[in-house]
């Protein structure tokens, strides 16, 4: 007995001893770390950490001045700790594990203490690929995981992990302009207009610089996103994109460090399988992007119609009718942008005021019909356009104390052909909204012109091939509060479970976007990307990540065997 106790005394001390050089190893690691980064190692907390101190002091108080000003989009995005999305600080499955402010009042969301969440403990503003490069030999050694974020415009919850070491880029702002560029090691083809741009400079921005150099930049809807980041690699649709295509159809050229530690150039000529991954196949798997350039074309007049009316019970049923039995008809014609079910804001380069008129017949008057407005206006430029409407109008800061989840699905034309799959769309959106209680929208936004004239062997771009076959896609929307149980989390996410497979069913042929999509989405890889385009992503992966140092929730080369997700796969009955 005295011999047996012995033993298991002897082993819990080795057990113990382990655990102390494992921390001490660790610790030891990210010390030489920072010394190599000459301090730029940082410490996180939660951004509502202060108001847990105490609701107030001067911090507390600033802050929730902030975030009910309707303008924390940009606050969040100066800073690390800044996630536009509750979700990206939350652990989902622990209520308890998280430092969130009510909603309603912002005031602590409970009486617990503040808990780290899913905020990485420690992270690096990047200023440069030297920085990269040394976290990668950190990751290698110490074995810890790695998040990559931006402006923090992350429904999917792919820009932070709980225990993680955060790489932030917010600070690679550098912004060049080429009159003549050609990509390196490309002698073929003819030099043309770009913008080169650091992966930290914002969609606001990049319009700016364009607009300085009298050039067109094709660019996403809000302010505040990352113009190389997320948005760009995972495909980039917006107002523009039905007629000039997606962003990645015009990017021209990265810098990334890889997660060997090498910095690359990936363009046609220069890596061209590493480009074609970067080209749709998303963010934070190949590596941590330093700038892209991208293709530019003068800046050209362009017609805007904002139409509008009353919503009633009754009444937006037949105007989503319209807008469904038109949809291919005014893509040929160039129109893109967001609708919803009682308002449009769409635009086209192709037709002047009394052409657009024409086009919009049926949506005008049944508008008017309801009590409702046309209004038309002729821009000089995109750049006039941006500023006045969708800076304005379609996408103005708002005050997100809540967790938003989407669901997307990209509805090829084959639906359009028939009166029936017409039918069964339309019933989905209005199912989506009863069930979920927020209105779907409508993204006039793929880009279904493009298509037409850019046959698929001339592209070169990872993202699923149904995006150039789709005159729309549609986007559902739920949420949760800060304060909200595990079970109403689960019934949430329960709710848009089944709406996506609801437009599954009605589109089995389109595709889900990833920016956008349902976090729980079953098989995922081939709903976002295709069988064969993922099947090669995978390829890519394994040459240029061999180890797995990247690897976030549903990016490519992701498994469920991966550890450190509970905080999301446990909301899941599926738990992927």
């Amino acid at each position: 007995m005295r011999f047996t106790r012995s033993l298991r005394l002897l082993a819990a001390s080795l057990s113990t001893l382990q655990l102390v050089q494992c921390d001490y190893q660790a610790s030891h690691l990210l010390d030489q770390l920072n010394s190599t980064l000459r301090g730029k190692l940082q410490k996180a907390e939660p951004l509502a950490a202060p108001c847990f101190r105490g609701i107030h002091t001067t911090e507390c108080s600033t802050l929730r001045g902030i975030l009910a000003s309707g303008k924390p989009d940009y606050f969040r995005s100066g800073r690390y700790q800044g996630f536009q999305y509750i979700q990206s600080e939350a652990c989902l499955s622990e209520p308890e594990n998280q430092c969130l402010l009510s909603d309603s009042s912002l005031l602590p969301a409970n009486d617990t203490l503040c808990r780290q969440g899913s905020v990485s403990p420690h992270y690096v503003e990047i200023t440069g690929a030297r920085d990269v490069q040394a976290i990668f030999k950190y990751a290698r050694q110490s074995k810890t995981a790695l998040a990559i974020k931006n402006g923090g415009h992350d429904y999917v919850m792919r820009n932070s992990q709980e225990g993680s070491l955060a790489m932030w880029t917010r600070s690679l702002t550098e912004r060049i302009y080429h009159m003549s560029f050609s990509p390196l090691g490309c002698a073929d083809g003819i030099p043309m207009q770009a913008i080169e741009l650091g992966a930290g400079v914002s969609m606001n921005e990049a319009f700016e610089f364009a607009h300085a150099h009298d050039v067109l930049f094709v660019g996403g809807t809000v302010a505040t996103i990352g113009a190389s980041g997320g948005w760009l690699l995972n495909g980039g649709h917006g107002v523009l994109t039905g007629t000039h295509g997606l962003a990645v159809d015009r990017v021209l050229q990265f810098e990334i460090v890889t997660p060997d530690g090498v910095v690359r150039t990936a363009n046609r000529c220069t890596n061209p399988d590493l480009f074609w991954a970067l080209r749709g196949g998303g963010g934070g798997a190949f590596g941590v992007v330093l700038s892209s350039t991208h293709m530019v074309s003068i800046d050209r007049p362009i017609t805007g119609a904002v139409i509008t009316f009353p919503a009633t019970a009754d009444n937006q049923r037949t105007y989503v009718d319209t807008l469904v039995e038109n949809m291919p008809r005014w893509r040929l014609q160039g129109w893109t942008g967001p609708s919803y079910l009682n308002a449009t804001f769409i635009s086209t380069p192709l037709l002047n005021v009394s052409e657009a008129k024409a086009s919009l017949g049926p949506a005008i008057e049944y508008a008017k019909a309801q009590n409702g407005t046309a209004v038309f206006h002729r821009y000089s430029s995109f750049f006039e356009y941006y500023s006045s409407t969708i800076n304005g109008t379609l996408a103005p800061p708002q005050p997100i104390v809540q967790g938003v989840f989407m669901t997307s699905r990209v509805i090829t034309e084959d639906v359009f052909t028939r009166s029936d799959s017409r039918e069964r769309l339309v019933d989905a959106i209005f199912q989506a909204l009863e069930t979920l209680g927020v209105p779907p929208s409508l993204m006039i936004t793929p880009p279904y012109l493009y298509g037409r004239t850019h046959p698929a062997e001339t592209r070169g771009t990872s993202v699923h091939p149904a995006w150039y076959d789709a005159p729309l896609m549609v986007l559902a929307t739920s949420a949760f509060r800060p304060h909200s149980s595990l079970n109403e989390r689960k019934a949430v996410v329960a709710a848009l479970r089944n709406t996506t497979e609801m437009f599954k069913r009605v589109a089995p042929d389109g595709c889900a976007y990833a920016n956008e999509a349902d976090p729980w989405l079953d098989d995922w890889g081939n709903q976002i990307w295709g069988k064969k385009n993922y099947e090669r992503l995978l390829q890519v992966k394994k040459k240029f990540d061999p180890l797995g140092l990247l690897h976030c929730w549903h990016c490519v080369g992701w498994s469920r065997d991966i550890p450190g997700y509970r905080c999301i796969s446990g909301v899941s009955p599926h738990g992927a």
